[in-house]
């Protein structure tokens, strides 16, 4: 150990005159100094409503840590190992070393421990100017939502996995600038696996034989608060790839040359190949998805909220009916809710105050939340044993961009080979991706969310397929799909699970199977209905039967038709559930529709006065629905105020706004700073007003006309030009 120690301090000695500590260090405070220094010279504007950050989180953290590691320390390291290796390689360095009383493997990893130490110099130095550099930041542009908070264990924590993360790569680099004495050689290998992480970023797929993929793996999550354990698979991979290089490194280094080290006698030949099997094998174990593990019964869940709002419960609800499954205080901005209800797999709703979390769900698993948030916004940090079903869930589109570009330009209209073949491409390369998906810390998907994804995913192409005849032919037989790959498709949501069998895109594929090419051009609604009543009674007739019904009350203009439709068909679902639904859908329908009575709102005005909605009738009153926590509300109120000028002349037309902020004072405190021509209201009690019309965000314009009664609950955006030509026709009248 003790001449170990020696040859370091050796090469340590040697690379003072090549500058390479001082690349180190410049490389690692680059992405600090181009980040925040061009913002110091120009004036900061912050949106009212962002949560409050850590400076010193924001700064080392994020988008800036991602391409620190994926960019920056792979092309130090790259750099640095060849200039280390080929110091020796010109000057004739390695023959007289190897005069010195050491052997060949502190030579060697001598060299190895140089290119680390300057490494972790490079990811100081990014620690060190980053908190440099949020701290000027903070005194330059002070702002109420930074806060001078220092996390030392999460620090500790990215920094230990940052230096673990390169330790592979560092020993595939010296490997080859050892092995080749040409710089090329080096820079052209490292170059190739910085771009084949770049490929596998697209193609949303990672290859596990690849040593540079462990960057790959990092990029994807970089916060540590989001893995089960901190160290996680890109540094066990990091550590795999080290072993591997450092052992090929040194036996091609010692036995000089590859073919010496591996293969001049056939007892090396067979040792190396027995080797090379066993280290596919183990890279194959380390690299394969750990399967899904259930703990036990029922859900555990605990949570910590980082909050400034008064939180008293978390409550659990199903996401199709919205029953409350489960409820639980908030003490201390903590909370622990478990249950041995045996829970179906689905997607349930967290909803803490104001605002929700959907997670995927089933008995057998266990979550912990680290949720931080204000009014506006919410960052959510999840630990699971089911965390790659939410990942998937989260992060996977329905198509590939081939695809996509396929369905949204449609240049095969008349080429049918061609759009089957993208489309059987794109199904395959999914089916793949699907196949190998796993979280960042390699935990695989469970069967059964896998299984109801795939489903999904051939509905998703059913339905294309189906789009795309109705765009060409139904008849002519060239633009039919070839018939292996609709069968495959078909074969995977032969037995629909509890999931499919909810979704609406797999609802309309059976209401659309259900039609024949004639029935499509008489009354197609009509004969669903009978087809459908025909059908076995069961919870999928319910599902289809609400859907076609809902559907078509939605399509009805005429209210005594659609209560007549209505009518005809309610006592034809049985399953209570779904009839509570469509009895609310029905209401919700017939308040909201042209010409329905609007409740004669009560609202305050910034003088504590009250004002009834009643007080503008014989004018058509154009309501700006607001809230101060809202940024997008914000953000067209000035273009709302211009549409309020562009109109003021016009005696049958009132502008009003008003606020459904649950605090009345920040209301009030937002128009001290912020005053406006538009008569300003606060409504009390807002969220019972909401619910009963289902507006579920803001802003929403609503347009009441003189008599009191809606004309239009759903008006364009202001910004938008069907919102002045609405008013434009009002505006004559």
């Amino acid at each position: 150990m003790k001449k170990l120690l020696t040859t370091a301090g050796t090469e340590w000695l040697k690379i003072k005159g090549l500058g390479i500590i001082y690349m180190a260090v410049v490389l690692g405070a680059l992405l600090p100094l181009l980040i925040y220094v061009p913002s110091f010279f120009i004036r900061e504007t912050v949106s009212e409503g962002i949560l409050k950050y850590s400076v010193f989180e924001d700064a080392i953290g994020g988008e800036q840590l991602r391409y620190f590691v994926f960019f920056i320390l792979p092309l130090l390291i790259i750099i640095l190992a060849n200039r280390i290796a080929q110091t020796d390689h010109k000057n004739n360095g390695w023959q007289l070393m190897e005069t010195q009383p050491v052997s060949r493997f502190q030579l060697y990893f001598s060299k190895y421990i140089i290119v680390v130490i300057l490494s972790v110099i490079c990811i100081s130095s990014y620690f060190i100017f980053s908190i440099i550099m949020a701290t000027a930041d903070y005194y330059i542009h002070p702002n109420a939502v930074k806060i001078m908070d220092f996390h030392v264990l999460w620090a500790l924590k990215t920094y230990i996995r940052m230096c673990i993360t390169i330790l592979g790569i560092a020993a595939l680099q010296l490997c080859i600038s050892v092995a080749f004495q040409g710089f090329i050689w080096s820079f052209l290998i490292g170059s190739l696996g910085i771009a084949s992480n770049i490929a596998s970023l697209i193609q949303k797929q990672s290859f596990f034989f690849n040593p540079y993929g462990s960057l790959c793996t990092f990029w994807n999550a970089p916060e540590i608060r989001n893995l089960n354990t901190f160290i996680s698979h890109s540094e066990y991979m990091s550590v795999f790839w080290m072993v591997i290089f450092l052992i090929i490194g040194y036996i091609w280094y010692s036995r000089k040359g590859f073919r010496n080290a591996f293969g001049k006698t056939k007892k090396q030949m067979v040792v190396s190949a027995a080797l090379f099997a066993a280290g596919a094998g183990l890279l194959y174990f380390i690299q394969h998805p750990r399967a899904y593990q259930s703990i036990a019964a029922g859900v555990s869940m605990k949570g910590t909220l980082d909050t400034d709002l008064k939180i008293d419960s978390v409550k659990i609800f199903t996401s199709d009916f919205h029953k409350k499954i489960g409820a639980v205080p908030v003490v201390n901005n903590t909370f622990t809710w478990s249950t041995k209800e045996k829970l179906p797999l689905d997607e349930y709703l967290i909803e803490i105050g104001n605002k929700k979390l959907v997670l995927v769900m089933g008995s057998g698993d266990w979550f912990d939340l680290n949720l931080k948030f204000n009014n506006t916004e919410m960052v959510t940090y999840i630990k699971s044993n089911r965390k790659a079903d939410q990942v998937y869930r989260e992060k996977q589109d329905s198509f590939g961009r081939d695809f996509t570009y396929v369905l949204d330009d449609q240049p095969y209209n008349n080429e049918p080979d061609k759009f089957y073949e993208a489309a059987q491409d794109d199904w395959n390369k999914k089916k793949r991706i699907l196949n190998g998906f796993a979280d960042p810390s390699n935990n695989a998907l469970s069967e059964e969310y896998k299984t109801y994804r795939r489903q999904l995913m051939a509905i998703n192409y059913l339905n294309e397929i189906s789009n795309y005849r109705k765009m060409t032919s139904w008849k002519d037989p060239k633009f039919a799909p070839p018939k292996a790959f609709v069968d495959d498709l078909n074969a995977n949501i032969s037995k629909p699970s509890l999931l499919l069998s909810k979704n609406e895109n797999y609802l309309q594929f059976k209401l659309d199977h259900l039609l024949t090419d004639k029935d499509q051009s008489v009354n197609a609604d009509s004969i669903l209905f009978v087809k459908i009543n025909r059908l076995p009674q069961g919870l999928e007739k319910d599902r289809l039967l609400s859907k076609h019904l809902a559907k078509t009350m939605e399509l009805q203009t005429d209210s005594l038709t659609r209560n007549k439709l209505f009518a005809g068909e309610i006592n034809n679902v049985k399953n209570i559930d779904y009839r509570k639904t469509l009895y609310s859908k029905l209401e919700q329908i017939n308040r909201s529709q042209k010409g329905a009575v609007f409740p004669d709102l009560a609202f305050l005005n910034d003088n504590g006065k009250t004002v009834n909605l009643s007080k503008f009738r014989g004018k058509y009153v154009v309501i700006d629905l607001w809230a101060t926590w809202c940024a997008p509300c914000k953000q067209i109120r000035p273009v709302f105020e211009a549409r309020n000028n562009q109109y003021r002349y016009y005696s049958n037309i009132q502008f009003i706004s008003v606020s459904v902020d649950e605090n009345q004072s920040k209301w009030k405190n937002y128009l001290k700073t912020k005053p406006s021509d538009i008569p300003q209201f606060w409504l009390e009690n807002a969220e019972k007003v909401l619910s009963m019309y289902k507006i579920q965000s803001i802003p929403r314009f609503i347009i009441i006309d003189p008599e009191g009664k809606i004309f239009n609950l759903n008006t364009p955006f202001p910004d938008e030009d069907n919102f002045v030509e609405i008013l434009d026709k009002l505006k004559k009248y």
